[in-house]
């Protein structure tokens, strides 16, 4: 057998050859388990968060995984496709040989959230650290691990790419992104983010997950100009049906977009600020009681999010589109 990996991906199988301990030897990893097979012995790893890995690099670039006193090699590319099939489903070991802090965006007590630089491809990333002197960070850093992991195929969730385990925190590397929700969008923008927005709640519901901060600064766009739901801290998976919480929240993103504060609601006395194009309507709905409440379906298709830009009285044409996106898509 050659000293290199031979691979191929077969219905979420990845199969290869390689070098595992000195000896040749066939490893499968699957959905459940890494299994490697020498002339003489048999492994079975399960893969889950218990497995912990170290990625060992040459000159930035994967040369070796080790795991429980083993070692695997094989060439570059087919290490980080080993590392991608793994996919958030292990821990890695050795954070701080991989990244360096960048800039500190916020800690308190129980965890820190930075922007880290990458030592082996230079590049920006968002991490969360959670602080494991705090006792119940461990089942909140998993819990949303686990709701990321369930969004994963969701564009408009931000993707968590690797996890670590050091001896004073859980890491989480997740994807950077480079400005905020802002205020002075077009109003088929404002459609466009307010039907993104609709879109991911409606997922969120399938999987009976409450997000429970659908604010403005959850909402950021990564350099490819596409809007993402960050902020999963406090989100939770729920066995009873899901309820009107995020889409009732909705209602602080339509107030920013256009340039209002929640000091202009005054639900006691009826009062509700005027957004143009239907948008006082849409507002009211979203602010209904639960047992009225608009839902996803219905809100898809008010007025508010059909009515084209000559429609609305503060449409600014001057302006340059902030992002670009397929408007038919949302037909």
């Amino acid at each position: 057998m050659e000293n290199k990996l031979k691979l191929q991906i077969m219905d979420y199988n990845l199969y290869l050859e390689g070098i595992f301990n000195k000896q040749p030897s066939f490893v499968i990893c699957d959905q459940h388990n890494l299994k490697v097979k020498t002339k003489n012995e048999y492994f079975k790893f399960e893969i889950s968060l218990n497995l912990h890995l170290q990625w060992i690099y040459v000159e930035g670039q994967i040369n070796e995984v080790r795991f429980e006193n083993h070692s695997l090699k094989g060439p570059i590319e087919n290490l980080e496709k080993l590392k991608n099939c793994l996919d958030c489903r292990v821990i890695y070991l050795g954070a701080a040989q991989l990244y360096e802090q960048y800039l500190i965006v916020k800690e308190d007590e129980f965890k820190k959230t930075m922007v880290v630089k990458s030592k082996t491809k230079g590049g920006l990333y968002f991490c969360k650290a959670y602080k494991k002197e705090i006792r119940e960070n461990e089942h909140k850093f998993l819990k949303e691990l686990k709701i990321l992991r369930m969004l994963k195929e969701n564009k408009n969730v931000v993707r968590v790419l690797e996890v670590f385990e050091s001896k004073h925190n859980y890491y989480m590397i997740m994807e950077y992104m480079i400005r905020n929700l802002e205020q002075d969008y077009t109003h088929e923008e404002n459609q466009i983010i307010i039907k993104e927005i609709l879109n991911i709640l409606e997922d969120l519901n399938q999987k009976s997950i409450i997000h429970g901060q659908i604010r403005p600064k959850n909402f950021m766009f990564n350099k490819d100009n596409v809007m993402k739901l960050i902020g999963f801290s406090k989100t939770k998976i729920i066995q009873e049906e899901v309820q009107g919480e995020d889409i009732y929240d909705l209602h602080r993103i339509l107030l920013h977009l256009n340039g209002l504060s929640q000091n202009v609601l005054d639900y006691e006395n009826g009062y509700y600020p005027h957004i143009p194009s239907h948008g006082t309507n849409f507002l009211k709905s979203l602010l209904n009681p639960s047992k009225y409440r608009i839902n996803i379906k219905q809100a898809l298709t008010h007025p508010f999010l059909n009515c084209n830009e000559n429609d609305h009285q503060i449409a600014r044409k001057e302006m340059n589109l902030k992002f670009k996106h397929s408007f038919n898509s949302f037909q």
